[in-house]
């Protein structure tokens, strides 16, 4: 694991801080095979029109995946995939011919581009298992590329202290994790009473999820706690500070594409 110690490496960006413009929660829908998932994207809400390029995120948490494929073979179309192990192990195999194994802390990538069929599911060890799956759109010019899958084990993550925080780089600046859209997505926690000012880019759209605790997110304060949404507005750096039991959450922006988004299920045209 990289550890890197650090105030805030785009902080003379010149750009004005970041308000949070609205606070969503997310909600409970079933999935795979059976499976309950907190989906916090999309919604009625932060619409896709204010977190472009990101189309859907899903928190799952059970005790086992079941000993077997709890997301069994399914196809997608038209965009990437991250899905995030916070805890517990995740087996992939794919139409391609790949497969992996994603421990506690690691995440994997898959490009669907023009289409892919995978399945996702625990081994045979009943083990506890949270994570997150992240959906980030492909711009119409890339819908057709040859799907691809990455796996990124919990070492070769980046961490970094940004002001009181403890920054995991899921995706962005030391981060292996490719993506075809720029991008950063940030797993972040911060103590009781601590305070963060986190980089990023000027014109990427966005949201903080929060997993734990409570806090008071962008430069105009906006409160939230576990389970609900953040949506970022324009600007640049986002400042937190965390309330009296620390937070926990994750922060992911992009550049938008701007392009209409027609959603068929698995697929995204």
């Amino acid at each position: 694991m990289t550890t890197v110690a650090e105030t805030n490496p785009h902080a003379a960006t010149g750009q004005q801080q970041r308000d949070a413009v609205l606070v969503a929660n997310a909600h409970t829908v079933m999935e795979g095979a059976g499976v309950p998932v907190t989906r916090v994207l999309p919604s009625r809400e932060a619409t896709y029109r204010m977190v472009d390029p990101w189309l859907l995120l899903d928190e799952f948490k059970m005790d086992s995946f079941g000993g077997a494929e709890a997301f069994p073979p399914h196809p997608h179309r038209g965009f990437e995939i991250v899905t995030y192990m916070i805890e517990g192990t995740g087996h992939h195999t794919d139409s391609e011919g790949n497969e992996g194994v994603v421990g506690s802390g690691g995440l994997q990538r898959i490009t669907a581009g023009r289409g892919i069929w995978h399945g996702e599911g625990g081994g045979d060890t009943p083990e506890r298992v949270h994570g997150l799956q992240l959906w980030i759109n492909l711009p119409k010019a890339l819908k057709k590329i040859d799907p691809a899958y990455q796996p990124v084990s919990a070492e070769q993550i980046p961490e970094r202290t940004i002001g009181g925080a403890r920054v995991r780089v899921l995706v962005g600046e030391g981060s292996p994790t490719q993506l075809q859209t720029p991008a950063v997505y940030y797993d972040v926690r911060l103590p009781a009473g601590g305070n963060t000012t986190l980089p990023v880019p000027a014109g990427f759209q966005g949201f903080a999820f929060v997993l734990g605790g409570a806090g008071h997110f962008g430069a105009n304060k906006l409160a939230a706690r576990e389970k609900q949404n953040v949506v970022l507005g324009p600007g640049g750096d986002f400042p937190v500070s965390a309330g009296p039991d620390g937070a926990w959450f994750v922060l992911a922006a992009a550049q938008p594409i701007r392009e209409p988004v027609y959603f068929n299920g698995p697929y995204v045209d």
